[in-house]
């Protein structure tokens, strides 16, 4: 009795182990993230591939690929958030959506720090395949930042403007 059950144990635990590989790799031994991007509400991921020259070289590029990828993701996310700010919001003037446009691209265009290299894989012909990440919560700061940034920005672009007016105006008067 106890020998069955050790048997029932040893083949339950190979059969756990069979599917559990086949779930992290692809029929080419590749591992799942490089044809299936993982999907994370708390994170971006990306994926890229590169064969150049040399591993380092193609690692490289793939890891650049790999934060074009991100990058292209925060687009999305962030362009469709302006477009569902702008239909909920009727009362923005044009100061608040040029500021809040400007924002949205300085965010994608600069702000993707703390973007992390997850896994490197290389393949049997030398091309290397990357998967970065990049958490949420680090595009909600930069957003922050930028925000802040530019409202200092706008703000001493007004105070410069009435400078340059009183000027003016103080020129007029003293003639």
């Amino acid at each position: 009795m106890a020998k069955k059950i050790y048997v029932k144990t040893i083949l339950i635990a190979l059969v756990v182990l069979l599917l559990s590989s086949c779930a992290t790799t692809n029929k080419d031994g590749s591992p799942k993230w490089t044809t299936n991007v993982p999907n994370d509400r708390k994170t971006y991921y990306g994926v890229g591939y590169a064969k150049l020259s040399n591993i380092q070289n193609s690692k490289m590029r793939a890891e650049a690929a790999a934060i074009d990828d991100i990058a292209r993701r925060v687009s999305v996310t962030v362009k469709g958030a302006l477009t569902n700010y702008f239909q909920d919001s009727e009362t923005i003037t044009g100061i608040n959506i040029d500021m809040t446009e400007s924002i949205s691209h300085q965010i994608v265009d600069v702000s993707l720090r703390g973007i992390h290299v997850d896994k490197i894989w290389v393949d049997a012909e030398q091309g290397v395949w990357a998967l970065v990440s990049f958490p949420v919560k680090n595009l909600k700061a930069a957003y922050k930042e930028q925000s802040e940034k530019l409202q200092r920005e706008t703000e001493i672009a007004k105070s410069e403007l009435l400078i340059e007016y009183l000027e003016k105006e103080l020129a007029k008067e003293g003639k």
